[in-house]
């Protein structure tokens, strides 16, 4: 009896979760929505699935998708840490961190015929990188990764670079949850150390990432 209870259960699940996909393909939010958890959890055959474009501008999630994993992994593990001050700290940049749901929660939708626009509301006048562009494809919406910018993603050492960003985030993150830091600070400070050496620039003994003046270029061997 318990198998078929959980069996029963295992099959309401699967038919909420086909529900709750099959009414975010008819609302441009929600696509975006589910695109960006599929991001947050490294699922990157999810996130091609919300998308639409060629082979080559798909491939770009291929990459992106890590990297959004990895600080998502620090962003949470450092507010578990820390509280919002932690996660301010370590991975919020001007662009705000990475809730997009609180983003989307007031970001207004623009749809005109099978093109639609999602725009923050912290969105500046001039400030078209921040907004998402979606196409209708045989009645769904999907992200139109041709609205995202593919420069340097058939560059080798940019995305040796990206994949570098996204194991340093993961470690870091694990670092963090292992009681590694005593501040968040201290934290920042490692993984900007990581990014340089990546990079191979070098600082000297002492010295704290990210001050103009102290980091040198490795020499080439």
């Amino acid at each position: 009896m318990f198998r078929k209870l959980t069996l029963s259960v295992a099959l309401c699940a699967l038919m909420l979760s086909c529900r709750v996909a099959f009414a975010a393909d008819d609302d441009p939010k929600g696509v975006v929505t589910a695109f960006f958890k599929a991001m947050e959890t490294g699922d990157v055959a999810g996130a091609k699935a919300l998308a639409v474009g060629s082979d080559k501008q798909l491939a770009v999630l291929d990459v992106l998708v890590p990297v959004f994993h990895g600080f998502k992994q620090l962003e949470t593990a450092a507010v578990k840490k820390w509280g919002e001050e932690g996660r301010k700290t370590l991975t919020e940049g001007p662009g705000g961190g990475l809730n997009v749901a609180e983003k989307l929660k007031n970001a207004k939708v623009d749809v005109k015929g099978d093109a639609a626009t999602i725009t923050p509301v912290d969105t500046k006048p001039d400030d078209k990188n921040n907004e998402m562009k979606l196409k209708k494809v045989e009645g769904k919406w999907r992200l139109d990764m041709a609205s995202i910018p593919q420069e340097g993603f058939d560059d080798p050492k940019a995305l040796k670079m990206f994949k570098g960003m996204a194991e340093i985030a993961q470690t870091t993150a694990k670092e963090v949850d292992q009681g590694k830091y005593a501040s968040a600070n201290d934290a920042k400070q490692a993984m900007g150390q990581k990014i340089l050496q990546m990079m191979g620039i070098a600082l000297p003994p002492g010295a704290a990432p990210g001050q103009p003046g102290d980091a040198k270029e490795e020499p080439k061997k």
